[in-house]
Formats: C-alpha cells, structure tokens, sequence
C-alpha cells in the first residue's frame, strides 16, 4: 500500500492510500480523517491513472459522477481535475497566505536539553542581526498575515530581542510568541514587553524536577522555569507550556496537566505535548516507541501495534492551516527561518533547505523550490514524515518535496 497526496483546487490536497494488488484505495482529507472514502472500480482506475500521470480521456465519461462528489464532499472540490504534482509549488507550501513563521533569533542556548532539534547549545554562536529579523518580518508580512514565533536556542539570549519583539508588534502579526525555556526571563525584560504583549511559551519537561533537570543537562533549571512562569503570569501575560516527549518522560502527561492546573491555573488547552522529533540532538534518541496519536492511525501502513507503543495525544492543536473562507478550502501554510539564515518549511523540517536570507528574500525562496510532486512515493519515506512532523500540511510539504539524501 504507497501513499500519494492529491492536490486539488484552491490549494488543498488529499491524502490517498492505493493498493494497486487489489486495484482499491482510500481517499482521507489530511485535516479531518473522518472523511474518506474507498473507492473500488471507474473512480479507483481514475485516481490509479492520475496517480500514474496517463492520459485521462477514456474517463471523460464519468467526470459528471466525479463533479456530484465534489458537490458532496467539500473536500474533495477538484477532484476531476486532480494532479499529482502541485501546479504551484509556492502554494504548496505556503498554501493561500503565510499562517506561522518560526523565527530562530540564535541557535545559543543556555540549556543543553538533550531532544533538542536545533543541537542548541552555550557553545552555539550563530545570531540573525536586527537587520536580517526587521526584514525577515517585512517580506513574511507581506505574504500574509502570520503568527510569528520567536525561538532558538533561548530568543531571550539575543540582545536585540525587546526591539525585534516591537518590530513584529508594529507590523501586526496575528500574534507573537516567545518560545524560552525562562532562565533570563527577568522582571526588567518583562517589563520592557509589557506593552507589546507577546504570548510566553515555556518548555518543561516533567513536573519531576529530577526528570527535567536530566533532559535539560542543566541542575536547577526546574526551579528557574516555574519561578519565570509565576512571575510572567504575575504580570498579565499569557502563557502556555510546551512538553516534549521521549522516552524519559513518557506517561507524564496527566500529572503535567494536573500540575500545570494546581501550580498555574491554567487548562489543558495551554499544555501542548509532542513526540521528540529526529533532528538535531533528537536523532540520537531512540523515538520508534513514541509518536503522536494519529486518529487516521487506520489508515497508516505499518501503523504500530506494539502495546509498548506511547502515543501522544495533543491537547492545543490549533488549526490555522486550514479553515474555510469563501465556501472554498482556504490552507495557511508556515516557513522558518534559522539562526544561520536557512529557510525550511517548518522548524522541524530542517531537511529541506529552500534557501538563505543572506542571498534571498522569503519570497523567492519559496517561489524557487523544487517542484517534484509524489513522483518515488515510499511507505519507507511516509512513515518518516508521519512520525518526524506533526502536522498533516508539513507532512505533505516533506513527502512531496522528497528525500535530498536519496
């Protein structure tokens, strides 16, 4: 069974699983798995040829059957025109406008956690100078209106990070976020950003200060995050957290949630969990045990069955690539910027490199991306995007734009 991903009209895609033994296969949208259907028969040979790239005249009668699908299931609009290779790779990855932009101010970091996917580090010295982030911020602005996220390394180690924050807050983004670990989280920085209110997001590991301390290579930095998450919410900011899980802390999920409630007062929607991903120091880690609970799990080949097997279930899943405007389907697509200049996809999707601040704008990074469509599809390489990417609009950029290392 190989997986391919469809793109459609207005930007979208679907998933589709094909059993070309059994001349069967099952059509998924990406971003509700409870729709889909299997399909058997004219509509499979369809889909098996568009998969193929053959001439479609020989179903020119049963376009009208495709079209009353179309009408019936939202998304699939597009289906009688499908493709396998997307006609704009620009909107492919950034679908109809910017949604998110990972901004990594430095890879430094004051921790040396031991997941980390940016091999973060005291050791670490790469900066994006003030200049490069205003204009990282303009030309992101100009492709929509994003969430930005400031990150690492530790954003808070930059010197320039209060005039960057302001910077983003004079342009209005969507929303700013502050992604930190919180050992320089003091009050006069605090105080500095009061006016823009950026978000906080704290990464904690466990609610077991021996367990965190561990990930994190640094003694007492429990203690130094959950004073920085008090004083932040002392100031009226809002703040969530942010668990990566491995296999030191796997099963902590409830007992963060209980803790995040008891000690911060704060739901399970300000708690968000997610499987380590195999980059950077991640990849040192043994992961195969771990990934996220994916409800499509069914339709995964070599899905686990191991009762060994944890499953992340996320608690904060914010759905900003995908929505409906205009009766269409309408995706907001995300890139990340690196401290050392190089654009990804996603900030997890370290693997494609589309290019360099330093030589390009965002823009024409995205617009001189491969376009390769799922022209090697593998089980090998989709289940390496299922379990390395955690959503479904990064796990089609990544499989579509195939592997650089084959």
């Amino acid at each position: 069974m190989l997986p391919h991903y469809l793109f459609l009209d207005d930007n979208h895609f679907i998933t589709v699983i094909s059993d070309t033994v059994h001349k069967r296969l099952t059509l998924i949208n990406p971003f509700n798995s409870q729709d889909s259907l299997d399909f058997t028969g004219q509509f499979a040979d369809y889909i098996f040829s568009v998969i193929a790239q053959q001439p479609l005249e020989q179903f020119k009668h049963i376009k009208p059957q495709l079209q009353m699908l179309e009408r019936k299931h939202a998304w699939l609009k597009g289906l009688s025109t499908a493709s396998l290779t997307p006609q704009n790779t620009s909107k492919m990855l950034i679908g109809d406008e910017l949604g998110l932009l990972f901004l990594e101010v430095t890879d430094q970091c004051n921790e040396k956690c031991i997941h980390c996917y940016a091999s973060s580090s005291p050791q670490c010295s790469d900066f994006l100078s003030l200049e490069e982030i205003k204009r990282i911020l303009d030309e992101a602005r100009n492709m929509g209106q994003p969430f930005v996220q400031f990150t690492g390394g530790d954003p808070l180690i930059h010197r320039h990070i209060i005039e960057a924050i302001a910077y983003a807050h004079q342009l209005d983004f969507q929303g700013i976020e502050v992604y930190t670990n919180g050992l320089l989280l003091h009050e006069k920085l605090l105080n500095a950003l009061v006016e823009f209110q950026p978000i906080f997001a704290f990464s904690l590991y466990s609610p077991d200060e021996a367990v965190h301390d561990g990930i994190t290579q640094v003694q007492g930095s429990f203690k130094k995050t959950i004073a920085a998450i008090h004083r932040t919410q002392n100031m009226g900011f809002k703040v969530r957290i942010g668990m990566a899980v491995m296999q030191q802390n796997a099963g902590h999920e409830q007992a963060m949630l209980d803790f995040a409630n008891s000690e911060f007062c704060l739901d399970k929607t300000s708690v968000r969990f997610d499987p380590v991903h195999e980059t950077g120091r991640g990849s040192n880690l043994n992961t195969k045990g771990i990934s996220l609970m994916p409800s499509q799990n069914s339709h995964m080949p070599d899905a686990p069955q191991s009762s060994k097997h944890h499953q992340v279930v996320q608690t904060d899943q914010v759905k900003i690539q995908y929505g409906v405007k205009n009766e269409s389907a309408f995706r907001k697509g995300k890139l990340a910027v690196c401290a050392n200049g190089d654009i990804s996809p996603c900030i997890f999707n370290r693997e494609h490199k589309l290019g360099n601040i330093r030589r390009q704008s965002l823009s024409q990074a995205v617009a001189d991306a491969p376009n390769q469509g799922n022209k090697t599809p593998s089980v090998e390489r989709w289940n390496f995007c299922q379990h390395n990417l955690s959503c479904a609009d990064c796990q089609m950029v990544a499989y579509t734009l195939g592997d650089q290392n084959a």
